[in-house]
């Protein structure tokens, strides 16, 4: 179960965050690859988003960049998804779902994630009463259910590294009376033989952990997610590694002007909640490009604890979600209420 600080339950620690452990295939799922499926089942692809996602919490907003990765081809930035006035959404993994034989549109996760947490919760913004976190949790089982309705149709053995989770949502929000918050909603898969080749996927209960607000007593500073998982003692520095370690990249950068140079400084020392999120933004806005492949595709967005969501970089328009007009039904039933108990 996933509660709020201070005393936080996790069903999974730290660690998991940054493994270092990595997609090996883009997941085709084509009759020819060792993939593929029964001759019956339609063929199925998948494309990854992978990339990066860095968060700030200012004192007046929580930033969000993504930035992309493409290890693999065809693969998707990021998707960074609006959920209310309040309340954001970055996807990475198993984002997009298609059946390259059939003329039916593919599916689309970041054009549905809007849906899914709309039915679940009574709107973007509803409060919380006491430490729990049940809407982050009524959250993932939403999206559970959903992908588990697309794993169904998979049938042959996946070659997923144990361990690596097959969508990661990143949710970001801010609280009334709380403050900012981020979570990690991870999304793993277990496969069953059934014989004759074929495999039962099954997508387990998500793994919670969350992000933001820190410990007592540790930094309020960046942070970052990522995928594939990394671990940081083998990976590239991230964005805080950078700027701890002075890089001549980002020297400039940050001492652009006096604000922007003060702002920043109180994230580099952990106080990026006495910080103010113009300058914060302003500076992630030239330094992600500084450190990143020239042709790397990025977005930005806040959450301004006043004036809510606003766009600082929208994503290419080529890697917005298409709108998902399905009318829903006025009696569909909800999952606010529902346990997510192991």
């Amino acid at each position: 179960m996933a509660s709020r600080k201070n005393n936080r339950h996790f069903s999974f620690p730290a660690s998991l965050l940054y493994l270092s452990v990595f997609i090996c295939v883009h997941l085709w799922f084509q009759t020819s690859s060792a993939f593929a499926q029964d001759d019956s089942s339609p063929e199925i692809a998948i494309n990854l988003a992978e990339g990066r996602v860095v968060v700030c919490a200012a004192k007046d907003a929580i930033i969000v960049a993504t930035v992309d990765a493409h290890s693999e081809p065809g693969s998707r930035q990021p998707a960074l998804v609006p959920l209310g006035a309040l309340r954001l959404g970055v996807l990475l993994g198993a984002v997009e779902w298609v059946q390259p034989e059939s003329k039916d549109r593919p599916v689309r996760l970041d054009s549905e994630l809007a849906g899914l947490v709309s039915s679940v919760l009574n709107h973007a913004d509803q409060p919380r009463e006491g430490n729990t976190a049940g809407d982050i949790e009524s959250v993932g089982v939403a999206v559970l259910e959903r992908l588990r309705q697309l794993a169904s149709q998979l049938h042959n053995k996946l070659n997923v590294p144990e361990g690596e989770p097959l969508l990661r949502l990143v949710l970001v929000d801010y609280i009334a009376d709380y403050g900012p918050e981020a979570w990690t909603i991870d999304f793993h898969i277990r496969q069953d033989a059934l014989g004759n080749d074929l495999w039962r996927t099954r997508v387990l209960r998500p793994s919670y952990y969350q992000l933001y607000p820190p410990e007592k007593g540790q930094p309020h500073t960046l942070f970052e997610a990522h995928y594939p998982p990394v671990n940081r003692a083998t990976a590239a520095p991230e964005l805080l590694d950078l700027l701890r370690q002075n890089d001549p990249r980002l020297a400039k950068l940050r001492t652009a002007n006096v604000i922007l140079s003060k702002s920043v400084g109180l994230v580099v020392d952990g106080q990026s909640q006495k910080s103010m999120a113009a300058p914060d933004a302003e500076f992630l806005r030239a330094a992600l490009p500084a450190i990143t492949a020239p042709d790397a595709k990025f977005s930005m967005a806040l959450i301004d604890f006043d004036k809510g969501f606003q766009w600082l970089i929208q994503p290419p328009k080529a890697d917005r979600p298409p709108v998902d007009t399905t009318p829903r039904e006025p009696d569909a039933p909800t999952l606010r209420h529902k346990s997510t108990s192991n």
